[in-house]
């Protein structure tokens, strides 16, 4: 599922006035893809994980991020941001890895 930088450069990744550039999209992707790698057993697909459990996860791998960019981690796992990265948000806040 690991998409390139041009893939990003095409896209626009905004919700609620908070926008990724392309290198902050591919960035972030390739972080919840190690979340989710982290997540999975053998011969088993990774199972879906709620956005907010997902955001506290990923908190705890970029601590710098939130110290020097307070609020910005909350901003980027909106529902809408989450699955323009390429992982699906259902109804009931689960995220998928597609």
């Amino acid at each position: 599922m690991k998409k390139s930088f041009k893939h990003y450069l095409s896209l626009e990744i905004e919700a609620n006035g908070f926008s990724l550039g392309p290198k902050d999209a591919l960035d972030t992707a390739s972080n919840i893809q190690i979340l989710f790698s982290e997540r999975t057993g053998w011969f088993k697909p990774p199972k879906p994980i709620h956005i907010s459990e997902l955001c506290r996860a990923y908190k705890e791998l970029c601590p710098d991020m939130d110290i020097h960019f307070p609020g910005v981690i909350d901003k980027i796992f909106h529902p809408d941001i989450i699955t323009k990265l390429g992982f699906p948000v259902d109804k009931n806040g689960m995220v998928h890895f597609d």
